[in-house]
């Protein structure tokens, strides 16, 4: 069971839980999100404690983001079909791993890398897919990390060359 002030991630939106009500529809009890990065008032959101939906999580920890970083050369892409692109894209942007937001990247990244070599036109949905995945990691590595979006990217494409030259 999580606290108040407790730091989450539901579904992919990095929460602070700011309090626990009893929903007047279900009267269940629930949790209080409040976007993490939300400034001066905004939406706030209502999770049942008992998350029967899993989509409530804990924050990744340093280790396991720089585990996942370590790993990212094991994970595998996705199948390379134009026309079912999108909807494998739509499908790893609902589950909950980082691992999926990763597949989405290195996927997208790799396209428009083979586009590029081609002298191709960019894949929009390539691109449009690999901006939401980045967005969502790492807004969670910035709030996990205490550093800013811009670091947590930079430091991610630092690792991964690591990576590919070793």
């Amino acid at each position: 069971m999580f606290q108040i002030n407790d730091i989450v991630v539901y579904r992919r939106d990095v929460c602070r839980i700011v309090d626990t009500t009893t929903s007047e529809m279900t009267g269940e009890q629930c949790y209080v999100l409040e976007p993490y990065n939300m400034v001066g008032g905004g939406r706030r959101m209502q999770v049942p404690v008992s998350n029967r939906g899993g989509h409530l999580r804990n924050l990744s920890t340093s280790d396991e983001i720089y585990s996942l970083i370590r790993s990212v050369p094991d994970v595998e892409m996705l199948e390379n079909k134009p026309a079912n692109m999108k909807s494998q894209y739509v499908a790893l942007l609902k589950s909950d791993s980082l691992e999926d937001l990763v597949r989405i990247i290195k996927t997208s990244y790799y396209r428009n890398k083979e586009r590029r070599d081609n002298h191709k036109k960019l894949a929009s949905i390539d691109g449009e897919y690999m901006q939401k995945a980045e967005r969502y990691l790492f807004n969670e590595f910035s709030v996990a990390l205490g550093k800013s979006y811009d670091e947590c990217k930079e430091e991610f494409v630092k690792e991964i060359r690591k990576l590919e030259e070793a």
